[in-house]
């Protein structure tokens, strides 16, 4: 790697609309030809495809494992569950939160429009004995359910990526009962989250060109608390706050964040597809030289900090 700057030392400006983060890397406005090169999506939305969701499960498995699960039980610290409690669990994904839900006896209803994931969450809670999940496939943005249905309607790192976030928000209200509460969890700022600014710097460290993306990735409108809120409260809840939560993940090895980490999601899958065989290697080293050079031989630990939204339909 040469004398180069130590990419830990680099920080990105939060406040800056112009840098931001996905879980593929570096996300930049078009910049002057002189400055870093950028990370685009290398493909159209493709969040929004059921099958790139399938193709991603495995790894995502993996990455809500350690990553994602810490904020579903912190999501279930702010409701009242119990009992019989009836919740939704909307792009349930491999179903942390639904699983989080069971645990304290409620009946949980988990959807996504990915089969896939939904499979994977099915034979999690044969694996563990919970019968309090049920799984149906459906679109988030147009839930064949009926009003006024459940005491809890959740999306964790679901919604975020919707193609209309106020319409998977509003969907959320309309199958509470008058006083049920809605959860919902996105990303902090792209700048909080550790494990995005680390491939981001990897990419750049490893010179890789790839084409500019013009727009912010669609989950930052929902990563700032007090514009999370206004949103809520607009869309008719009666009340609403959102707590910032950070969680550190650990892992022993250094390769292990370049292994799970650009398969987790689909934009990170289609970009490291994206690139040469050349273009991996030079990736997956710079990543790894980095950690090693701030944390040693390990065990290797990654901050990461989302915001949780808990709004509350008032009473009819």
């Amino acid at each position: 790697m040469g004398n180069r700057e130590s990419m830990a030392e680099r920080r990105i400006d939060e406040d800056d609309p112009s840098e931001l983060a996905l879980g593929s890397g570096l996300y930049r406005r078009a910049r002057p030809a002189s400055e870093p090169p950028s990370v685009s999506n290398c493909s159209s939305d493709p969040e929004l495809r059921s099958e790139a969701w399938g193709d991603c499960a495995t790894a995502y498995e993996l990455f809500a494992e350690g990553v994602t699960r810490p904020f579903a039980e912190d999501a279930v610290r702010l409701v009242k569950l119990g009992t019989g409690s009836r919740v939704l669990d909307v792009a349930a994904g491999t179903g942390a939160f639904a699983l989080a839900a069971a645990r304290q006896g409620a009946e949980v209803l988990a959807t996504d429009f990915s089969a896939e994931m939904l499979s994977s969450l099915d034979e999690k809670c044969r694996r563990l004995g919970l019968t309090g999940v049920t799984t149906a496939e459906m679109d988030g943005q147009s839930l064949a359910l009926p009003d006024a249905s459940f005491d809890l309607a959740a999306s964790l790192f679901g919604l975020m990526f919707f193609a209309d976030h106020d319409r998977g928000l509003s969907e959320l209200h309309r199958v509470l009962k008058p006083g049920g509460r809605a959860i919902v969890a996105s990303w902090a700022s792209p700048a909080r989250v550790e494990m995005m600014r680390l491939l981001g710097d990897a990419t750049m460290q490893a010179m890789i060109s790839l084409p500019t993306a013009f727009e912010p990735p669609r989950w930052t409108a929902l990563a700032d608390a007090r514009k999370l809120k206004q949103r809520l409260l607009g869309l008719g809840f009666a009340r609403a706050h959102v707590v910032s939560v950070a969680h550190v993940w650990t892992f022993e090895r250094a390769q292990h964040l370049a292994e799970i980490l650009p398969l987790a999601t689909p934009s990170s899958s289609a970009l490291f597809n994206h690139l040469s065989a050349e273009e991996r290697g030079r990736f997956v080293a710079a990543l790894v030289d980095d950690l090693q050079a701030r944390q040693g031989d390990g065990p290797y630990a990654v901050t990461n900090e989302a915001v949780i939204a808990v709004a509350t339909k008032g009473a009819d």
